[in-house]
């Protein structure tokens, strides 16, 4: 019999509790712990806390304004950057295949009930979420892995946008089923 992971029994544990009823806040403080002592913890140096940004406005112009922008410029993410700007100030954005995780973070931004989403926190809940439907679990696969069954740097293709909605769908599901407004933040679960 082979011995599963600590890793495994992890993952396990959660789909239990989810399949229970039982992933509350607590839960998931005690799966970040776990997940730490395995080594993989939140960066908040990286990525310290996001303050106020409810408030924050697009500013931005046709050319770099300070040095974030100049920065920003620099990378060549000054269109991503202009798009972001647009969809944080617009009143009814729409994502697009290439910037839904962009157009997901302009709207936790704008209102922290919006989940952040990116492709850790998708295969986070595609690892842990017995639920999702046959159909669902499909388009997370085209969206995370390659056609040689690896897994992409980046989640990106034609189910993009598609799966957004699964995720906001089921984020939203767990946290109204642990009866409390638990912060599932399962980007810091990226590891899974």
């Amino acid at each position: 019999m082979k011995k599963e992971s600590p890793l495994g029994k992890l993952i396990a544990s959660l789909q239990k509790k989810i399949s229970e009823g039982g992933l509350d806040k607590a839960a998931v403080e005690e799966a970040t712990k776990e997940l730490a002592k395995l080594g993989y913890q939140y960066d908040e140096g990286g990525f310290p806390p996001l303050v106020d940004t409810e408030v924050f406005s697009n500013n931005s112009s046709d050319s770099p304004q300070d040095l974030a922008e100049a920065l920003l410029w620099k990378l060549g993410k000054w269109k991503a950057y202009k798009k972001f700007c647009e969809n944080y100030a617009a009143e009814q954005p729409v994502p697009t295949t290439t910037d839904v995780v962009f157009y997901a973070f302009a709207m936790h931004l704008k209102d922290k009930s919006n989940p952040i989403y990116d492709q850790h926190a998708i295969r986070s809940l595609w690892a842990i979420l017995k639920e999702l439907t046959a159909d669902e679990r499909q388009e997370c696969k085209s969206l995370l892995f390659d056609t040689k069954s690896k897994w992409k740097e980046s989640g990106t293709g034609k189910s993009a946008i598609d799966c957004y909605s699964i995720f906001v769908k089921h984020v939203n599901d767990l946290v109204s089923a642990s009866g409390e407004q638990a912060s599932l933040n399962l980007t810091a679960c990226s590891c899974l």
